[in-house]
């Protein structure tokens, strides 16, 4: 089976869809077929593209068996909005033309979002009278985006697209309803959840090398690692470390870099927080040692992003054998995973108060820690590891494929 995947990141982006898109890639490879990325050069939170990458509108790559088109951007030092939409239609139209250079696929994979992707990924489709399915990791409220006239172009566009894909994956069953609501067919569905690294990340020593190089040992770290994005809720720990700042136990670690990172540093800087610890991201065979130093993670979500999208990091925090504490509405379904496994607990992002309240009791009595963590390494052992996930996803390609084949 020739399959083409459109991403607007991959490896080796270190976070988001960059990673997984990269793992599923490599793993359908490894079945035997055959697989091309149509992506953009890396450049998610870097400063400037590598020397390689300057100036190229086009260029191919192999990574793991898997060959890479990638896709010039307009610029990797501008992190404002008019930069991001400037990535998004640079990549919309290179992509097409880079699809087009592809060797002729027998299904097009549409990773989504940002919307635009599904604009190229259909165009390939259509042009190469081949499937699309379209791989949803997270659907955007209206409530996002100003006035009236972009939430509904984004609405026609997503519309047409998902009618006229032949599949969808989701993440989650609320996340599917949605994505249904918005115009996929509900007998093409599949609910295929994100997995985790359950060999790279394991439980290890709380005492270790991380800490001690960031000056934490014998701290009650509460840390977030990931993505700084414009709508991932972090600005939430910095409203507990002001609540905390006069409690020299606790120190908040912020690791990752995104969008919204700068404006978390001026805030921090205005706020004269102390207690609040920020590093770059690290490398990926150092984030077991990174997520072992802490005494709980982080989990935190917009309050505008309603309970639909499933921030995957949570997996990764369960993974390491440590507790989540979920900064986002209880609904959402990573919450209610945490309050039903009982790894961790959950308060609304809006409620910074709530939040420092979990973390002072367990202060207090620190004797619950390791059995929800342990709880949580449980489930994702059991529920989330990538090799059976990433042959759900094969299987739903395959049967796709042979349904065209057999139709008249």
């Amino acid at each position: 089976m020739r399959v083409l995947i459109f991403n607007i990141y991959f490896h080796p982006e270190p976070t988001g869809t960059g990673l997984v898109i990269g793992e599923l890639a490599k793993d359908l490879a490894s079945l035997g077929h055959e697989v091309t990325v149509v992506t953009t050069v890396p450049h998610h939170g870097h400063d400037a593209l590598s020397p390689e990458y300057r100036g190229r509108v086009l260029m191919e790559e192999e990574w793991c068996g898997v060959r890479v088109i990638r896709t010039g951007v307009p610029s990797a030092v501008r992190k404002d909005l008019a930069s991001r939409v400037a990535n998004y239609l640079s990549y919309t139209c290179l992509g097409v033309v880079g699809g087009l250079r592809a060797k002729k696929p027998e299904v097009v994979v549409c990773v989504w979002p940002p919307v635009t992707t599904g604009i190229a990924a259909s165009i390939v489709g259509w042009w190469r009278g081949v499937p699309l399915v379209m791989n949803v990791q997270d659907v955007y409220p209206d409530s996002i985006f100003f006035g009236r006239v972009i939430p509904r172009a984004i609405r026609w566009i997503e519309g047409r697209v998902l009618q006229k894909a032949a599949g969808a994956t989701a993440l989650s069953e609320g996340l599917g309803k949605e994505v249904v609501a918005r115009g996929a067919a509900a007998e093409g569905l599949a609910v295929i959840p994100m997995w985790t690294d359950v060999e790279g990340i394991r439980p290890g020593a709380k005492q270790n090398g991380f800490r001690t190089r960031n000056e934490l040992d014998g701290k009650f770290v509460v840390l977030y690692s990931g993505n700084i994005g414009t709508y991932s809720g972090v600005g939430v720990v910095l409203d507990m470390a002001l609540l905390l700042q006069d409690d020299e136990r606790v120190r908040f670690v912020i690791v990752g870099r995104g969008h919204g990172k700068e404006r978390l540093l001026e805030r921090a800087a205005e706020l004269r927080l102390a207690n609040v610890t920020f590093l770059d991201t690290c490398a990926r065979e150092e984030l077991p040692e990174v997520l072992a130093s802490a005494d709980v993670s982080l989990v935190t979500l917009d309050s505008r992003l309603g309970v639909t999208s499933v921030p995957s990091k949570a997996f990764t925090i369960m993974a390491s054998g440590r507790p989540v504490l979920a900064a986002m509405n209880p609904a959402n379904e990573v919450a209610q995973i945490v309050a039903k496994v009982g790894c961790g607990w959950c308060a609304p992002a809006d409620q910074p108060a709530a939040l420092v309240g979990v973390i002072r009791s367990v202060i207090a009595d620190p004797s619950v820690l390791d059995g929800m963590g342990m709880r949580g390494r449980r489930y994702v052992e059991q529920h989330h590891v990538r090799e059976p996930l990433t042959r759900r996803h094969a299987e739903l390609l395959e049967k796709i494929v042979r349904n065209r084949r057999a139709s008249p």
